[in-house]
């Protein structure tokens, strides 16, 4: 087992080596890696450049990071995220002082070295004046062929691909089929977004995928939580197709998001090229472009620069709160069984579904936003 663990880490210290010297700015310290039996494994020393050690540590880390030895493969393969095994209570970060922003530079070190789509704010201002204006964007144009999408990706403008996902297995496959492949898998359910106001992390329940399934098909029966952000298993994995636009390895595993009608997630963005596809259902989406960021009242969590909220809500908007909001111009696209959504780095989006809704989606994590590489030859990760 514990060699296992050396193992994973040891391709952790393997990503760790793209990481620039410019993201390594004011993170200085040694960060300790255990187990969650208290089982040493490592040492991030970070001072111009980024270095390890395996020995014990013989002086106080700047921080502990404590994790299982499931959740250390799982981070290792790139199958979640950081930040997501975070928010759900599978990654610790532990500090003597100051731990609020100890944990932030732990979580920026940590996208920095599992997310290959390094992003720095100016590349952030250039997805702003690349990116299709929100002012000539008053609808989201409706493809029949995926292979009609280039221009779009240049534009840095979203597409909806009618039927894109028709003839995959699992849009094919009954509620009952899927569940029966994946038996008493555990998942983590959203019941509360991260709390901008009073700096709460997300709150999360976990339960098995077969129960809430269950829940969501009960008439009048409630249902808890949004199984938002769960990474799609093995078992499925011929069952859905990636995106041909892009090469397969710019793609993490896919993730999913099923959910009753009144559930989805706030007004946010993300800084990677993103596929959203509809398998079951119907979701609204509101769509504002980069140029839009200036009415938008964007807010940091845990100092990961990929993903940036909102602080207000388009279904219940404050104008004395937030009143340049009403300078803001968005369009609203609905999602219909079938859809594939092309999202583009940078463009701020609400979602809302309509009734009970399954959604898979795949982010390009390991490649640049197509609308920042049109004048080269090929989709590359980013080189900085």
């Amino acid at each position: 087992m514990l060699a296992n663990a050396v193992s994973n880490l040891r391709l952790i210290e393997t990503l760790s080596e793209k990481v620039p010297v410019w993201a390594l700015r004011g993170l200085q310290g040694r960060y300790h890696w255990q187990l969650e039996s208290g089982t040493h494994l490592g040492c991030m020393d970070v001072s111009e450049t980024l270095s390890w050690s395996f020995t014990a540590p013989q002086c106080p880390p700047r921080a502990s990071i404590t994790l299982s030895d499931t959740t250390l493969e799982v981070l290792a393969n790139k199958v979640d995220d950081p930040l997501t095994l975070f928010n759900t209570g599978k990654l610790l970060i532990s500090a003597d002082s100051d731990h609020t922003e100890i944990a932030v530079d732990v979580m920026k070190l940590l996208n920095f070295i599992f997310n290959s789509a390094l992003v720095d704010t100016q590349r952030i201002v250039q997805l702003a004046t690349r990116s299709t204006q929100g002012k000539d964007f008053p609808l989201c144009q409706v493809i029949a062929d995926q292979r009609d999408i280039e221009p779009y990706l240049k534009r840095g403008e979203p597409v909806i691909v009618r039927n894109a996902a028709t003839a995959w297995p699992i849009f094919c496959m009954s509620v009952g089929q899927i569940v029966s492949h994946l038996g008493s898998l555990d998942v983590s359910l959203l019941l509360e977004e991260y709390d901008l106001e009073n700096a709460r992390p997300p709150k999360y329940q976990k339960t098995s995928f077969a129960d809430y399934v269950e829940s969501l098909y009960v008439p009048d029966a409630p249902v808890h939580g949004y199984m938002a952000a769960n990474t799609v298993p093995p078992a499925l994995e011929d069952s859905y197709r990636f995106p041909s636009v892009f090469a397969r390895e710019v793609f993490n595993t896919p993730r999913w998001w099923i959910g009753p009608a009144g559930t989805g997630l706030r007004l946010h963005r993300d800084m990677v090229d993103n596929f959203l596809v509809q398998l079951k259902g119907r979701k609204k989406i509101r769509l504002y472009a980069p140029s839009e960021t200036r009415f938008l009242y964007p807010a940091s969590v845990g100092g990961n620069l990929m993903y940036e909220p909102s602080r207000v809500d388009p279904e219940n908007y404050q104008a004395d709160k937030f009143p340049d909001y009403q300078h803001s111009v968005s369009t609203v696209c609905e999602l219909q069984a079938g859809d594939m959504l092309y999202l583009p780095a940078g463009w701020w989006h609400h979602v809302l579904n309509l009734e009970v809704s399954w959604s898979l989606n795949f982010f390009a994590v390991n490649g640049e936003p197509r609308v920042l590489s049109v004048n080269r030859d090929n989709y590359e990760s980013v080189q900085l």
